[in-house]
């Protein structure tokens, strides 16, 4: 269902748009998407936006200046100022590029990437994966990770198991702000 203020189809090449408010309701998907401006592929089945958007599917929210949604594949491609948060289970991460992949719970980010994991973990890194049912995050680059009592940790790769709050990684560097006690003189 798409519901919008204004429409243009075009009957011969199968493409509408549709601009002003507009919602995409795709019920057997479970995916809401809202933008002001879409270009809807009815051959390929594939939606385009432009502008502000927003996409919402059970716990995830997606927020990106244009989405591409594969209808078939069912993928969301984000690009520009995108936000990712899961409302459940309390992350936030922001990217200049991310792909969902609704079917598999995956989600990759491509370029700088900041995750804020139930406000306890920072992180900072590149080309992150999320995958969303098994609560892994991981990335194979250069990882910045800082926890909520100023401890830092450095990783060339990592892995982070949400649920058991377990970090994994290669050439770990750990930088505390530990400080001993002065002893009694």
């Amino acid at each position: 269902v798409i519901k919008a203020k204004n429409f243009e189809y075009d009957k011969i090449k199968n493409i509408l748009i549709a601009f002003g408010d507009v919602e995409i309701i795709d019920e057997e998907e479970n995916i809401l998407i809202k933008s002001q401006k879409i270009t809807y592929l009815k051959n390929e089945e594939i939606v385009f936006t432009n502008g502000k958007s927003k996409a919402i599917s059970n716990s995830i929210i997606i927020d990106a200046d244009n989405f591409e949604y594969d209808k078939i594949k069912n993928i969301i491609n984000a690009n520009g100022n995108v936000k990712i948060k899961d409302t459940i289970n309390d992350y936030l991460i922001l990217a200049n590029e991310s792909i969902y992949y609704k079917n598999s719970e995956k989600i990759i980010t491509k370029g700088k990437t900041e995750a804020d994991i139930q406000s306890k973990y920072f992180i900072t890194s590149k080309n992150i994966t999320y995958l969303h049912d098994k609560k892994i995050l991981s990335s194979q680059h250069k990882t910045k990770i800082k926890d909520q009592k100023s401890k830092v940790y450095f990783a060339e790769k990592f892995n982070y198991l949400i649920n058991q709050e377990i970090v994994k990684g290669e050439n770990f560097l750990i930088i505390t702000n530990y400080n001993l006690p002065k002893s009694d003189k």
